[in-house]
């Protein structure tokens, strides 16, 4: 057997995971089990590395480059990484993966694998098993047992066993999400299973069945390949090419129509954790049931999950509950509840709150900590250890203001150095380089103001605050 190429798409916003998940930093590169714990996305990894798997592929949204490389450097594992510049579900995103791999070799293996789901016990053995099923040119979509009526998960329905391939079965059906009554049925009649999300096929194969139902969108990944752009961080795709794409995952794009498609059953716990209470099922609960992570104190608490970051969160006579604090941001919801916590993380959105893209209070990607975010004003600060250097991108109506320490500043062809007090306005043409030369740690200050809009005499400026 040649080797599996496991490709792990690490896509999507997790926003019944708020607070901790944020736009720019989403659930799979957050801890699974707190903050010294591997994130979503190492686990995933992880998993499958080793004898019969070659090193993995990442897709990733090219805002989180950074964050993927540095969570592959704590493992010590090398991959390929490609970029998207915008989100096309995972149709087009195995595509591109699919296309890569295809100019190394052609009869390469792809294992797909979401980066956000917690899986417990041995999966590697049946996903080999069925290496043969796949060079032999099957789709094969690897279903879980189904211990309870989920309404939010999609079911395979088993058809019976393919001859010549022990384990393989023929798919009578895909449901996608069923009402509770549908879903009730699908688990009595003991011949379906949850869609894990997991899925194995040549490249060969995924493309021929693609190109069948959807030409174009072939097409416009495969230019969006050709015309990428290769950076240290990846290859980032062509953003006009790929916006093209029609959006859709791979399985109504291709497995819900493909004769092609096989199933193959894992026995694993498994779970995509969208919701905190299903956090809490995975996690072990003490002997009262409760699930602390972080600087907790829970009396006369029975049944609940406390996640805590930086400070003491305590908790006296109540059950069943769930409570998420973060620096910038407290989610306090009931069991029951969880999936509607995604409805606040939408009315941030709408409503453009910082605390729905990302944590404020936090150093980001670009190295900035933001202060504070919204239309008309921004404040930032970073902090350089010696020897560190910081660039910025260009911005309209920045200023940075060096709070303590010095820093040489360079900005196009100009470099100047900045000592402790000193403000300058930046230009909004040329990246701006902030090095730190010195023994100590400098701190900036960045202030971005968007000039105000010239209110007539009849007009009255109030001030809007959220509640």
């Amino acid at each position: 057997m040649t080797l599996i190429y496991p490709l792990i798409i690490c896509g999507g916003n997790g926003t019944r995971l708020w607070p901790i998940s944020r736009t720019q930093s989403p659930k799979q590169f957050q801890q699974v089990a707190g903050p010294d714990s591997k994130t979503f996305f190492q686990t995933a990894v992880e998993r499958h590395v080793g004898e019969g798997f070659a090193d993995p592929v990442i897709i990733t949204s090219v805002r989180h480059r950074k964050t993927v490389h540095e969570q592959l450097a704590e493992l010590g594992v090398r991959a390929d990484v490609i970029l998207e510049p915008t989100g096309r579900n995972t149709g087009p995103a195995v595509l591109a993966a699919s296309l890569m791999l295809q100019e190394r070799d052609p009869n390469a293996v792809v294992l797909v694998v979401p980066a956000d789901h917690v899986i417990r016990g041995d999966i590697n053995s049946t996903i080999k098993a069925m290496y043969t099923a796949a060079d032999d040119g099957y789709i094969v979509t690897f279903g879980i047992k189904p211990r309870y009526a989920e309404t939010g998960f999609g079911y395979i329905v088993d058809n019976g066993p393919v001859i010549g391939y022990n384990g393989l079965r023929e798919v009578e059906r895909f449901v996608e999400k069923p009402p509770t009554r549908k879903a009730r049925l699908l688990v009595e009649s003991d011949i379906a299973y949850w869609a894990s999300g997991i899925s194995m096929f040549s490249v060969g194969t995924i493309l021929e069945e693609y190109t069948k139902f959807q030409p174009q969108t072939v097409e416009s990944v495969r230019k969006a390949w050709d015309r990428g752009e290769k950076r240290e961080e990846g290859r980032l795709l062509n953003a006009i090419r790929f916006s093209e794409a029609t959006a859709d995952p791979t399985e109504s794009a291709v497995f819900e129509k493909t004769d092609r498609i096989a199933l193959a059953a894992l026995d694993v716990d498994w779970s995509d954790v969208g919701s905190w209470s299903a956090m809490y099922d995975i996690s072990e609960p003490n002997h009262q049931g409760n699930v602390l992570q972080g600087d907790v104190i829970a009396v006369e608490t029975t049944n609940s999950m406390v996640r805590s970051e930086n400070r003491l969160v305590t908790l006296v006579g109540v059950k069943d509950i769930i409570v998420i604090d973060t620096p910038d941001a407290l989610l306090v919801t009931q069991v029951g509840h969880c999936q509607d916590v995604k409805k606040v993380a939408n009315y941030l959105k709408d409503h453009k709150r910082l605390e729905a893209e990302r944590h404020t209070g936090k150093a980001h990607e670009d190295g900035l900590t933001r202060l504070v975010a919204s239309d008309s004003v921004g404040v930032s600060t970073a902090k350089l250890a010696p020897g560190q250097t910081l660039i910025i991108a260009p911005a309209s109506n920045r200023e940075v203001i060096v709070v303590r320490g010095e820093v040489s500043m360079k900005e196009g062809f100009s470099q100047k150095t900045l000592r402790e007090g000193a403000r300058m306005d930046m230009t909004i043409s040329d990246h701006a380089q902030f090095r730190n030369r010195t023994g100590k740690q400098v701190e900036l200050l960045f202030l971005e103001v968007t000039p105000p809009t010239v209110l007539s005499d009849d007009k009255i400026l109030t001030l809007k605050s959220y509640a």
